[in-house]
């Protein structure tokens, strides 16, 4: 899969860059109610962990257009944080523009991931996937969340683990939500 490829990790700074990158996604993606933790011991996508919530879309009384909504919300959560780990990697640990090729991997990982998961076609992912893409390069050009970033990873290598409280106290301290 092409997002093992994007999200493999160069070495511990650039994993926690990568985390810290989805920790403030996941705020900026209103999805902050669905995480328990991130870790530096986890790999991947695993380095958050998820509620039971996040993964159950088996609700009976849910239609079936209500059970592809709830899927494709997901979807969009974990396009929005693969973009979110290489675009803070990129833009803020290494301090350098995103390029062309780094977009392409990330929108063929999303197409992947998009015709597996909810069986969309490329011109489906295309809206999902610019609005993630174009919403966290404007979030990691700016420079006071880009200082953010290097405090947040500084209390992420400290600690490894940071609870929900620890990850919602820090980003409230660091006036990111």
């Amino acid at each position: 899969m092409a997002e093992k490829r994007i999200m493999k990790y160069r070495d511990e700074l650039d994993k926690s860059y990568g985390v810290a990158g989805m920790a403030l996604g996941l705020s900026v993606l209103d999805a902050a109610d669905l995480f328990t933790a991130v870790t530096l011991d986890g790999e991947g996508p695993g380095c958050i962990q998820f509620t039971p919530e996040f993964f159950f879309a088996g609700n009976p009384r849910l239609s079936p257009r209500g059970a592809w909504q709830y899927i494709l919300g997901h979807y969009r959560i974990s396009v929005g944080l693969a973009v979110a780990n290489a675009l803070c990697r990129r833009m803020v640990l290494d301090n350098e523009k995103v390029d062309n090729q780094l977009r392409d991997q990330l929108f063929i990982a999303a197409c992947d991931d998009g015709r597996d998961y909810c069986q969309l076609e490329r011109d489906e992912v295309e809206p999902i996937f610019d609005e993630a893409f174009d919403n966290m390069r404007r979030l990691f050009s700016d420079q006071r969340v880009r200082k953010a970033m290097d405090v947040f990873v500084e209390a992420l290598q400290k600690r490894r683990t940071l609870s929900h409280i620890d990850v919602t106290d820090i980003l409230q301290r660091l006036d990111l939500m």
